[in-house]
């Protein structure tokens, strides 16, 4: 469990401050005494796996009604050590003078990071799409298209009499 802000203590250990060998305690005491929020579940894992002590637990349903500490670890005592441990004295920030600067000091320029060949990639790049263009154009040109595609006739159309059929005038026949 990660420290909390102004506690130095973590709650596993503050936990620990209310068992006794086959005690039992709920988890409303563990949250009150260790006052972080609904957590004691994580403590008594943590106490568990971490620190090796063994804990029954007492079921009404699927709620738990309480802890009950059936054994401790041979460092048991060094882990309640870490329970009562005070608090790391407050340290004051000294308050440095400003350093001087000295005017003499050449300012570093950020130079760019474009090499000296990159223009001349650029440029041929650009003569490479100039020709490309033209070439297009010239095909374009001796296939017979025009602006938007269409072929020098302007139309799509093979049959002129598209629109008549039987000597009847489609365009006149909708109306």
């Amino acid at each position: 469990m990660p420290k909390i802000a102004g506690r130095d203590v973590r709650g596993e250990f503050l936990t620990l401050q209310l068992f006794e060998i086959g005690k039992a305690v709920t988890p409303k005491e563990i949250n009150d005494h260790v006052g972080r929020g609904d957590y004691a579940a994580k403590y008594i894992s943590f106490l568990r796996n971490r620190h090796g002590f063994e804990f029954s637990v007492q079921k009404d349903g699927r709620e738990v009604v309480s802890y009950t500490l059936l054994m401790e670890p041979k460092n048991a005592a060094e882990v309640r050590a870490r329970a009562t441990a005070a608090p790391a004295a407050v340290k004051t920030a000294k308050v440095k003078a400003a350093p001087k600067v000295k005017a003499s000091k050449p300012v570093k320029v950020r130079q760019s990071k474009q090499t000296p060949s990159a223009p001349v990639k650029k440029a041929a790049r650009q003569v490479l799409k100039d020709h490309a263009d033209a070439e297009a154009d010239r095909l374009l040109a001796e296939i017979g298209m025009k602006n938007g595609g269409e072929y020098a006739g302007g139309t799509y159309s093979v049959d002129p009499d598209w629109d008549s059929m039987d000597g009847i005038d489609v365009a006149n026949f909708l109306k």
